[in-house]
């Protein structure tokens, strides 16, 4: 881990454990604002003191002197005036585009293109709200838009591959599409052959 880069501005008070600084500290979560002092302060975590350290929830920003960047962290324990706090670690870049929380979850799936004609059988891995990432095997055999069909679901759900490779895939959920729709286009579109012959 390269501690000075994630500290950013906080990096100067790196393992020196007398070091004392005033911050401003941001609940990520709340959006409430508070005065506190760091210490203690190495490139896993530190110490925040202030009388309303009570107010503050997991997701937290800290900000030194007047610098332009809050640094991410997370509260672990709350004791009396005093936090205990861990560093964010750096993310993978995909995981920075990813905008929601996702789950791990093992839910069998059916993948298979609009029409129903190439079916393959696979295992949702994780799942968020808008997204699903899904392992199988010859999933660059699709189309972009697919169908996904669990059990659990009373109706099928249409999705697009956001990336893919031969063995697992990233989807979006397209939850405003239904199938109705498709099969509506699909019949627009075998009448107006018809009748162009």
């Amino acid at each position: 881990m390269d501690s000075g880069n994630n500290l950013g501005h906080l990096s100067h008070l790196l393992d020196q454990p007398d070091a004392e600084e005033d911050v401003l500290v941001v609940d990520l979560d709340t959006l409430s604002v508070i005065n506190a002092v760091i210490s203690n302060v190495n490139e896993w975590g530190c110490c925040l003191v202030a009388p309303q350290v009570n107010e503050l929830y997991k997701n937290i920003g800290i900000r030194a002197g007047d610098a332009g960047k809050l640094v991410k962290a997370h509260v672990t324990s709350v004791k009396n005036d005093y936090a205990a706090v861990v560093f964010a670690k750096n993310e993978k870049a995909t995981n920075n585009k990813r905008r929601e929380k996702r789950n791990s979850v093992s839910i069998p799936v059916k993948v298979a293109d609009l029409e129903g004609i190439t079916e393959i059988t696979g295992k949702i891995i994780d799942a968020g709200k808008n997204g699903c990432r899904i392992v199988a095997e010859g999933l660059t055999a699709l189309p972009e838009e697919v169908v996904l069909s669990m059990a659990k679901f009373d109706r099928p759900v249409v999705a697009e591959f956001a990336w893919r490779n031969e063995s697992s895939a990233g989807l979006r959920l397209l939850w405003d599409r239904t199938l109705e729709e498709n099969d509506s286009e699909t019949d627009a579109e075998t009448e107006t052959g018809a009748d162009a012959e």
